[in-house]
């Protein structure tokens, strides 16, 4: 890849819009574009005021008497742009044929097609950001939730930088106070033996709260994986389409229907829950029906949470514990349902005790045909209550991704064995080594101390354009 050559890519999804934007990053290209944009006032692109919107018409390489469309055209020069670059931006018409006829012109300039997320490259080469503002762009495009978009426009904003550089200046000031103590020792004293410890347990604490809050940012961005599981004919499908507010789901009395995944996102006090409507659970002869339970069983194993549905009216059977006693996470909620259909009390306290599980975490629920369903507002609490409430702090931001996590844990491991090392009596200096790591592995997550493989890695799940 070159670093420092003209690139062009579009910018905008494919597919017919009201506008399409091509992009454009490098130096000293306005001549270069001006063979294809002629500008409606008279000036020429270099002429033009930075960051403002020209009406412009672009036409074929050196033939302004073809159009081929009128556009609005920005410069915005170095180094007040996104990559630190000069940076063009074409808004032409929306559709896919006249952003590739431009695309394709600018190629046959000379200017060469970026490569995914090479723009954000850019700037972070630049020094316009650093890696997890880059990875916080990523989020805000992914993100499925208020707050998932939230934590990520704190991440893009610098705070999470400022939190792991805060956590890093701390460990490079110890550094150079074992760095002084080794150099100087005459004059020099060696810290407490406790001081050190309480220095050092500080910084790990810090270290294992961010640790600890990747679940947390993880399913504010990506959603909770939920799945509905249960018999055949218990109501899962009907309990998703409660959920979501409209039919998703086939909805029948046959046993089985359901046969692969459904699957659907939808909002609950801003967290974003995926959900996925499992095959009922059962023996059967029917391949297809018996690789959609395959598939139920193996998303038990990875949900988020549970939304384990009993048919009330046939009480708790004994398929219904096999089937609970296949759920891996600790996040259950056992519904209820069709509590319509029973005439009988339902006895909460017998669930309570077959399934091991809290009070708190069962709900009633019925779907009626042609009513609005019965208990879907406590179901909705049950889950906030599970996900939400008092285990986001919403002054916080949270790591989303696996790379920075990785990068704290090698940190922790460091500060770990630092302490091991005081408690057996190891002189200060030999510290010095295990610091190092530290700061190096918290540089790791902003780019201060990265590696060429580690940007490799963040930038290639970027898409084209950005």
């Amino acid at each position: 890849m070159k670093l420092f050559d003209t690139i062009a890519a579009i910018s905008t999804p494919v597919g017919q819009g009201g506008i399409a934007i091509i992009r454009i990053s490098g130096e000293n290209f306005e001549d270069l574009l001006s063979r294809i944009i002629t500008v409606n006032s008279g000036k020429r692109l270099g002429e033009l005021e930075s960051h403002k919107l020209t009406l412009s018409k672009v036409h074929r390489i050196d033939n302004e008497a073809k159009i081929i469309d009128e556009a609005l055209v920005a410069i915005m020069r170095a180094p007040n742009s996104y990559t630190g670059e000069t940076v063009a931006e074409i808004n032409c018409h929306g559709g896919f044929f006249v952003a590739r006829v431009i695309l394709d012109m600018l190629i046959e300039l000379g200017i060469r097609l970026a490569e995914p997320g090479e723009f954000t490259r850019r700037a972070f080469v630049n020094g316009k950001i650093d890696l997890t503002k880059a990875e916080a762009v990523m989020d805000v495009i992914n993100s499925n939730s208020k707050l998932g978009l939230e934590n990520s426009g704190a991440a893009l904003s610098g705070r999470l930088s400022e939190k792991i550089n805060g956590i890093r200046e701390r460990a490079l000031y110890l550094a150079a106070n074992l760095s002084a103590i080794a150099d100087f020792p005459d004059e020099i004293e060696e810290m407490e033996s406790s001081e050190l410890s309480d220095k050092i347990l500080s910084i790990k604490n810090d270290v294992r709260k961010m640790i600890d809050g990747f679940e947390t940012g993880k399913i504010m961005r990506d959603g909770i994986c939920t799945v509905i599981a249960g018999r055949p004919n218990v109501g899962k499908s009907s309990v998703l389409n409660s959920l979501a507010r409209f039919e998703r789901a086939i909805v029948t009395d046959i046993p089985g229907t359901t046969r692969d995944i459904v699957e659907e996102y939808i909002n609950i006090r801003g967290i974003s829950l995926r959900l996925l409507d499992t095959a009922g659970i059962r023996e059967s002869e029917d391949i297809v029906e018996r690789i959609g339970i395959e598939r139920a069983v193996e998303n038990l194993k990875t949900a988020d949470l549970c939304l384990f549905v009993v048919d009330v009216s046939c009480g708790l059977t004994d398929e219904d514990i096999k089937i609970y006693n296949e759920i891996e996470t600790d996040n259950i909620i056992v519904i209820l349902n069709k509590t319509d259909k029973t005439d009988s009390e339902i006895d909460i306290a017998d669930y309570v005790q077959k399934l091991n599980i809290s009070e708190d975490s069962i709900v009633l629920t019925s779907n009626p045909k042609g009513k609005e369903a019965v208990g879907i507002d406590k179901l909705e609490n049950a889950i906030e209550s599970k996900f939400i409430e008092n285990k986001i702090s919403y002054d916080d931001v949270y790591i989303t991704d696996e790379r920075q996590r990785e990068s704290l844990v090698k940190a922790e491991r460091a500060l770990d064995r630092m302490i091991e090392s005081i408690n057996t009596g190891m002189p200060q200096d030999m510290l010095y080594v295990d610091l190092e790591d530290v700061i190096e592995a918290l540089g790791e997550i902003t780019g201060e101390t990265v590696q060429e493989e580690i940007i490799e890695q963040v930038f290639e799940k970027f898409c084209v354009g950005k």
